[in-house]
């Protein structure tokens, strides 16, 4: 594997674990290995956001990912061997090029801690006071902006409405 193909492999697992976690850049940035426990699913984050240290769950698409880390788990230090600066930033748009994604400006890392948010309401099912259970968010105000990502029942009997721009086929 060339420098090259470890980086792009890295990032790929860099980019995928604040998407199923929630991490913000700087603490997926921060992250230790020693910190790190794939047989239990958690990762422990000492610099967060509001000054807490917060266990991260670790879903086991992440463990799977982070069990053939391109540099391995058996060394010492950071889990990612990224810094936060403008390559950082350049790599994530290109990798948003290469995919055909636009990421809006402003934004950057921070959509995937969006996603996580959205997907926690919409898959997972949980409200906001779930969100906020996960230690991921302090308080139900700063958790709620993810209350407009889901349906609801009552907005989904659209669907029962009657097609008036439906044809019927004469035969």
């Amino acid at each position: 594997m060339t420098a090259a193909q470890a980086r792009d492999a890295e990032f790929g697992l860099f980019l995928a674990f604040p998407l199923f976690t929630g991490c913000r850049l700087t603490e997926a940035l921060s992250l230790q290995i020693a910190g790190v426990n794939l047989s239990e699913g958690w990762a422990r984050v000492l610099e967060t956001k509001n000054g807490e240290p917060r266990l991260v769950h670790l879903p086991p698409v992440i463990v799977a990912a982070l069990s053939t880390h391109p540099r391995g788990l058996e060394r010492v230090g950071k889990l990612f061997r990224f810094g936060k600066n403008g390559r950082l930033y350049t790599w994530l748009d290109e990798a948003a090029r290469a995919a055909g994604v636009e990421i809006p400006q402003g934004v950057a890392f921070h959509a995937f801690r969006h996603t996580w948010g959205a997907w926690l309401r919409r898959y997972a099912g949980l409200d906001t006071s779930g969100l906020v259970a996960t230690g991921a968010w302090k308080s139900r105000q700063a958790a709620a902006v993810y209350e407009h990502s889901e349906q609801s029942e009552e907005a989904r009997k659209a669907d029962l409405l009657p097609n008036v721009w439906r044809q019927e086929l004469s035969l």
